[in-house]
Protein backbone atom coordinates (compact mmCIF):
# COMPACT_ATOMS: atom_id res chain seq x y z
CA UNK A 1 0.00 0.00 0.00
CA UNK A 2 1.31 3.25 -1.28
CA UNK A 3 1.62 5.90 2.04
CA UNK A 4 0.68 9.03 0.81
CA UNK A 5 3.28 11.21 2.92
CA UNK A 6 1.97 14.52 2.42
CA UNK A 7 -1.89 13.59 3.66
CA UNK A 8 -0.29 11.79 6.91
CA UNK A 9 1.40 15.06 7.97
CA UNK A 10 -1.66 16.90 7.17
CA UNK A 11 -3.26 14.71 9.59
CA UNK A 12 -0.80 15.25 12.21
CA UNK A 13 -1.01 18.85 12.28
CA UNK A 14 -4.67 18.77 12.07
CA UNK A 15 -4.73 16.18 15.23
CA UNK A 16 -2.54 18.16 17.09
CA UNK A 17 -4.61 21.30 16.51
CA UNK A 18 -7.55 19.65 17.92
CA UNK A 19 -5.79 18.25 20.76
CA UNK A 20 -4.27 22.16 21.47
CA UNK A 21 -7.72 23.18 21.76
CA UNK A 22 -8.68 20.90 23.96
CA UNK A 23 -6.16 21.00 26.29
CA UNK A 24 -7.25 25.24 26.10
CA UNK A 25 -10.50 24.64 26.95
CA UNK A 26 -9.85 22.21 29.84
CA UNK A 27 -7.72 24.98 31.04
CA UNK A 28 -10.29 27.28 30.66
CA UNK A 29 -12.59 25.51 32.45
CA UNK A 30 -10.99 24.86 35.21
CA UNK A 31 -9.41 28.39 35.63
CA UNK A 32 -13.10 29.81 35.24
CA UNK A 33 -13.91 27.11 38.31
CA UNK A 34 -11.53 28.11 40.10
CA UNK A 35 -12.15 31.67 39.72
CA UNK A 36 -15.76 31.27 40.82
CA UNK A 37 -14.50 28.65 43.55
CA UNK A 38 -12.44 32.02 44.93
CA UNK A 39 -15.27 34.40 43.92
CA UNK A 40 -16.99 31.88 46.64
CA UNK A 41 -14.73 32.27 49.57
CA UNK A 42 -14.21 35.96 49.20
CA UNK A 43 -18.13 35.91 49.27
CA UNK A 44 -18.16 34.11 52.57
CA UNK A 45 -15.32 35.47 54.22
CA UNK A 46 -17.43 39.20 54.12
CA UNK A 47 -20.14 36.94 55.65
CA UNK A 48 -18.68 35.82 58.46
CA UNK A 49 -20.58 36.45 61.73
CA UNK A 50 -19.26 38.59 64.11
CA UNK A 51 -19.93 37.94 67.32
CA UNK A 52 -17.31 41.02 69.18
CA UNK A 53 -16.26 42.23 72.85
CA UNK A 54 -15.22 45.71 73.57
CA UNK A 55 -11.88 46.14 75.65
CA UNK A 56 -10.60 48.87 77.49
CA UNK A 57 -7.38 50.16 76.90
CA UNK A 58 -5.35 48.67 80.06
CA UNK A 59 -6.95 45.28 79.62
CA UNK A 60 -6.49 45.37 75.36
CA UNK A 61 -2.71 45.56 75.99
CA UNK A 62 -2.61 42.65 78.65
CA UNK A 63 -1.65 39.55 77.22
CA UNK A 64 -2.85 37.48 79.92
CA UNK A 65 -6.01 39.11 79.96
CA UNK A 66 -6.63 38.28 76.44
CA UNK A 67 -5.56 35.12 76.15
CA UNK A 68 -7.74 33.96 79.05
CA UNK A 69 -10.93 35.86 77.12
CA UNK A 70 -10.17 34.27 74.15
CA UNK A 71 -10.24 30.77 76.13
CA UNK A 72 -13.75 31.96 77.67
CA UNK A 73 -14.97 33.04 74.04
CA UNK A 74 -14.76 29.92 72.35
CA UNK A 75 -17.22 28.27 73.24
CA UNK A 76 -19.76 31.74 73.07
CA UNK A 77 -18.14 31.90 69.32
CA UNK A 78 -16.72 35.15 69.97
CA UNK A 79 -14.51 35.93 66.82
CA UNK A 80 -14.31 39.55 67.08
CA UNK A 81 -12.72 42.26 69.80
CA UNK A 82 -12.75 46.12 69.58
CA UNK A 83 -9.84 47.60 71.46
CA UNK A 84 -9.32 51.27 72.22
CA UNK A 85 -6.23 52.22 70.69
CA UNK A 86 -5.83 55.01 73.36
CA UNK A 87 -6.62 55.74 77.23
CA UNK A 88 -9.31 58.02 78.20
CA UNK A 89 -8.87 61.26 77.27
CA UNK A 90 -5.79 60.65 75.75
CA UNK A 91 -4.29 60.89 72.25
CA UNK A 92 -1.51 58.99 72.30
CA UNK A 93 -1.69 55.46 70.33
CA UNK A 94 -1.11 52.50 73.22
CA UNK A 95 -1.07 49.13 71.47
CA UNK A 96 0.26 45.63 72.46
CA UNK A 97 1.52 44.22 68.67
CA UNK A 98 2.03 41.18 70.56
CA UNK A 99 -1.76 40.87 71.71
CA UNK A 100 -2.93 42.05 67.85
CA UNK A 101 -0.75 39.16 66.78
CA UNK A 102 -1.51 36.94 68.92
CA UNK A 103 -5.57 37.41 67.91
CA UNK A 104 -4.43 36.66 64.28
CA UNK A 105 -3.30 33.44 64.66
CA UNK A 106 -6.22 32.59 66.90
CA UNK A 107 -8.62 33.91 63.77
CA UNK A 108 -9.77 36.84 65.72
CA UNK A 109 -10.88 39.57 63.56
CA UNK A 110 -9.87 43.30 65.48
CA UNK A 111 -10.99 46.70 65.18
CA UNK A 112 -9.37 49.53 66.75
CA UNK A 113 -11.37 52.35 68.33
CA UNK A 114 -10.43 56.02 68.24
CA UNK A 115 -12.40 58.34 70.20
CA UNK A 116 -12.35 61.80 67.69
CA UNK A 117 -14.55 64.43 69.71
CA UNK A 118 -15.48 63.04 73.14
CA UNK A 119 -17.83 66.16 73.95
CA UNK A 120 -18.61 66.44 70.35
CA UNK A 121 -17.66 69.14 68.28
CA UNK A 122 -18.81 72.55 70.04
CA UNK A 123 -17.28 75.17 68.03
CA UNK A 124 -15.97 76.00 64.22
CA UNK A 125 -13.54 75.70 62.86
CA UNK A 126 -12.19 72.81 64.45
CA UNK A 127 -8.45 73.35 66.17
CA UNK A 128 -5.84 72.44 63.51
CA UNK A 129 -3.48 70.97 66.13
CA UNK A 130 -6.57 68.69 67.28
CA UNK A 131 -6.93 67.69 63.62
CA UNK A 132 -3.51 66.84 62.99
CA UNK A 133 -3.21 65.46 66.10
CA UNK A 134 -6.39 62.96 65.34
CA UNK A 135 -5.51 62.36 61.82
CA UNK A 136 -1.42 60.89 63.35
CA UNK A 137 -3.89 59.17 65.62
CA UNK A 138 -5.66 57.42 62.92
CA UNK A 139 -2.75 56.67 60.62
CA UNK A 140 -0.50 55.00 63.84
CA UNK A 141 -3.40 53.18 64.33
CA UNK A 142 -4.03 52.11 60.87
CA UNK A 143 -0.58 50.74 61.09
CA UNK A 144 -0.62 48.66 64.11
CA UNK A 145 -2.61 45.54 62.63
CA UNK A 146 -6.07 46.07 62.79
CA UNK A 147 -8.37 44.51 60.58
CA UNK A 148 -10.61 47.66 61.24
CA UNK A 149 -10.66 51.31 62.28
CA UNK A 150 -13.29 52.19 64.55
CA UNK A 151 -14.12 55.72 64.49
CA UNK A 152 -16.37 56.70 67.39
CA UNK A 153 -18.08 60.10 68.68
CA UNK A 154 -17.50 61.91 65.68
CA UNK A 155 -20.15 63.99 66.08
CA UNK A 156 -21.67 67.38 67.17
CA UNK A 157 -22.32 68.00 70.71
CA UNK A 158 -25.88 67.59 71.68
CA UNK A 159 -27.04 70.85 72.25
CA UNK A 160 -28.63 73.86 69.45
CA UNK A 161 -25.32 75.43 67.77
CA UNK A 162 -25.32 78.77 65.35
CA UNK A 163 -24.44 75.31 62.49
CA UNK A 164 -26.19 74.72 59.99
CA UNK A 165 -27.51 71.09 59.29
CA UNK A 166 -25.91 71.57 56.54
CA UNK A 167 -22.36 72.83 57.35
CA UNK A 168 -22.00 70.30 60.17
CA UNK A 169 -22.81 67.29 57.57
CA UNK A 170 -19.97 69.12 55.45
CA UNK A 171 -17.54 68.80 58.16
CA UNK A 172 -18.16 65.45 59.19
CA UNK A 173 -18.09 64.19 55.30
CA UNK A 174 -14.39 65.79 55.25
CA UNK A 175 -13.19 63.69 57.94
CA UNK A 176 -15.09 60.80 56.71
CA UNK A 177 -13.16 61.05 53.29
CA UNK A 178 -9.83 61.74 54.59
CA UNK A 179 -9.72 58.98 57.36
CA UNK A 180 -11.10 56.48 54.36
CA UNK A 181 -8.36 57.79 52.42
CA UNK A 182 -5.63 56.31 55.14
CA UNK A 183 -7.87 53.57 55.59
CA UNK A 184 -7.74 52.55 51.93
CA UNK A 185 -4.03 52.79 51.28
CA UNK A 186 -3.42 50.42 53.59
CA UNK A 187 -6.47 47.98 52.59
CA UNK A 188 -8.12 47.84 56.03
CA UNK A 189 -11.87 48.74 56.97
CA UNK A 190 -13.35 51.73 58.12
CA UNK A 191 -16.57 51.91 60.28
CA UNK A 192 -18.15 54.44 62.92
CA UNK A 193 -19.87 54.22 65.85
CA UNK A 194 -23.54 56.57 65.90
CA UNK A 195 -26.14 57.13 68.65
CA UNK A 196 -28.73 54.55 69.03
CA UNK A 197 -31.36 57.32 67.64
CA UNK A 198 -29.51 57.68 64.67
CA UNK A 199 -31.56 54.76 63.45
CA UNK A 200 -34.67 56.09 63.27
CA UNK A 201 -33.51 60.34 63.23
CA UNK A 202 -33.10 61.04 59.10
CA UNK A 203 -31.83 64.90 60.19
CA UNK A 204 -29.93 64.27 63.80
CA UNK A 205 -28.47 67.45 65.09
CA UNK A 206 -25.11 65.83 66.54
CA UNK A 207 -24.41 65.37 62.44
CA UNK A 208 -24.40 61.87 62.06
CA UNK A 209 -26.56 60.45 59.44
CA UNK A 210 -27.05 56.66 58.19
CA UNK A 211 -26.64 57.66 54.79
CA UNK A 212 -23.74 59.88 54.82
CA UNK A 213 -21.77 57.37 57.41
CA UNK A 214 -22.43 54.91 54.30
CA UNK A 215 -20.63 56.84 51.87
CA UNK A 216 -17.21 56.36 53.77
CA UNK A 217 -17.30 53.44 55.88
CA UNK A 218 -18.12 49.52 55.82
CA UNK A 219 -19.69 48.97 58.65
CA UNK A 220 -21.81 51.44 60.77
CA UNK A 221 -22.22 50.74 64.65
CA UNK A 222 -25.57 51.99 66.19
CA UNK A 223 -25.25 51.72 69.79
CA UNK A 224 -28.69 50.50 70.43
CA UNK A 225 -28.34 50.36 74.40
CA UNK A 226 -32.04 49.76 75.48
CA UNK A 227 -31.33 51.41 78.88
CA UNK A 228 -30.65 54.70 77.31
CA UNK A 229 -34.00 55.15 75.23
CA UNK A 230 -34.95 56.52 78.65
CA UNK A 231 -38.12 58.75 77.34
CA UNK A 232 -39.60 55.02 75.96
CA UNK A 233 -40.13 52.68 78.94
CA UNK A 234 -41.41 50.16 75.98
CA UNK A 235 -38.15 50.23 74.51
CA UNK A 236 -36.14 49.94 77.56
CA UNK A 237 -38.83 47.03 78.62
CA UNK A 238 -38.48 44.76 75.69
CA UNK A 239 -34.23 44.78 75.04
CA UNK A 240 -34.40 42.43 72.12
CA UNK A 241 -36.94 44.17 70.47
CA UNK A 242 -35.85 47.15 70.84
CA UNK A 243 -32.12 46.01 69.49
CA UNK A 244 -34.28 44.17 66.56
CA UNK A 245 -36.44 46.80 65.73
CA UNK A 246 -33.34 49.41 65.73
CA UNK A 247 -31.38 47.05 63.70
CA UNK A 248 -34.26 46.56 61.24
CA UNK A 249 -35.02 49.93 60.77
CA UNK A 250 -30.84 50.99 60.31
CA UNK A 251 -30.94 47.68 57.58
CA UNK A 252 -34.20 49.16 55.69
CA UNK A 253 -32.61 52.69 55.37
CA UNK A 254 -28.96 51.54 53.83
CA UNK A 255 -30.37 48.59 51.26
CA UNK A 256 -28.72 48.30 48.42
CA UNK A 257 -25.46 50.72 49.77
CA UNK A 258 -22.01 48.31 50.25
CA UNK A 259 -22.36 48.92 54.05
CA UNK A 260 -22.85 46.74 57.10
CA UNK A 261 -25.47 46.86 60.52
CA UNK A 262 -23.28 45.69 63.71
CA UNK A 263 -24.87 47.02 66.55
CA UNK A 264 -23.55 47.21 70.02
CA UNK A 265 -25.52 45.73 72.57
CA UNK A 266 -25.89 46.59 76.45
CA UNK A 267 -23.54 43.84 78.93
CA UNK A 268 -24.00 46.73 82.27
CA UNK A 269 -26.82 46.70 84.40
CA UNK A 270 -27.70 50.04 83.99
CA UNK A 271 -31.49 51.00 83.94
CA UNK A 272 -32.36 47.11 83.35
CA UNK A 273 -34.95 46.61 86.07
CA UNK A 274 -37.24 48.07 83.50
CA UNK A 275 -36.87 44.54 81.69
CA UNK A 276 -37.73 42.48 84.53
CA UNK A 277 -35.05 40.23 84.28
CA UNK A 278 -31.18 39.52 85.16
CA UNK A 279 -28.44 40.73 82.72
CA UNK A 280 -27.46 37.34 81.66
CA UNK A 281 -31.09 37.01 80.25
CA UNK A 282 -30.99 40.47 79.67
CA UNK A 283 -28.69 40.06 76.93
CA UNK A 284 -29.52 36.87 76.05
CA UNK A 285 -32.27 38.78 74.87
CA UNK A 286 -30.40 41.42 72.73
CA UNK A 287 -28.68 38.46 70.88
CA UNK A 288 -31.39 36.60 69.73
CA UNK A 289 -32.84 39.92 68.56
CA UNK A 290 -29.87 40.75 66.48
CA UNK A 291 -29.31 37.50 65.06
CA UNK A 292 -33.14 37.57 63.61
CA UNK A 293 -31.77 40.74 61.55
CA UNK A 294 -29.51 41.29 58.69
CA UNK A 295 -26.99 42.89 60.88
CA UNK A 296 -23.20 41.49 60.28
CA UNK A 297 -23.21 40.39 63.98
CA UNK A 298 -22.97 42.50 67.48
CA UNK A 299 -20.47 44.00 69.47
CA UNK A 300 -21.16 43.87 73.70
CA UNK A 301 -20.04 46.63 75.75
CA UNK A 302 -19.21 46.71 79.19
CA UNK A 303 -16.91 49.73 80.37
CA UNK A 304 -15.14 47.22 82.48
CA UNK A 305 -14.03 44.52 79.92
CA UNK A 306 -16.45 41.64 82.39
CA UNK A 307 -18.23 39.35 79.67
CA UNK A 308 -19.53 36.60 82.25
CA UNK A 309 -22.56 37.37 81.33
CA UNK A 310 -22.16 37.52 77.65
CA UNK A 311 -21.09 33.71 78.05
CA UNK A 312 -23.84 32.88 80.42
CA UNK A 313 -26.34 34.36 77.65
CA UNK A 314 -25.36 32.56 74.96
CA UNK A 315 -25.56 29.38 77.22
CA UNK A 316 -29.28 29.99 78.06
CA UNK A 317 -29.45 30.73 74.08
CA UNK A 318 -28.30 27.12 73.69
CA UNK A 319 -30.07 25.44 76.42
CA UNK A 320 -33.62 27.14 75.21
CA UNK A 321 -32.23 26.20 71.51
CA UNK A 322 -31.91 22.45 72.48
CA UNK A 323 -35.19 22.63 74.41
CA UNK A 324 -37.10 23.87 71.77
CA UNK A 325 -35.09 20.66 68.92
CA UNK A 326 -36.35 17.85 71.17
Amino acid sequence: MTINRKKVKSLIRITGVALLIIIMQLSSSSGEALAQNNSKNKSLDTKVYMRGLYIPNHHSRNLKFIKALVAKGKTSGINMFVFDVHSYGSTVLKVNSSVIEYLKSENIYVAGRVVCFQDGISKLPIPAGHMKTLNALVTSAADSGFDEIQLDYIRFADAKMPYSLKRRYEVIEEMLKNFRSITDERKIKLSADVFGRVVYNKDDLIGQKLELFAAYTDVIYPMLYPSHFNLDKKKMSEPGETVKDGVNSGVSRLEGKNVYIQPYIQAFDYNIYHAKVKLDKYVALQIKGVEETGARGWVAWNPNGDYSSVFSAVKIINTENAALAE
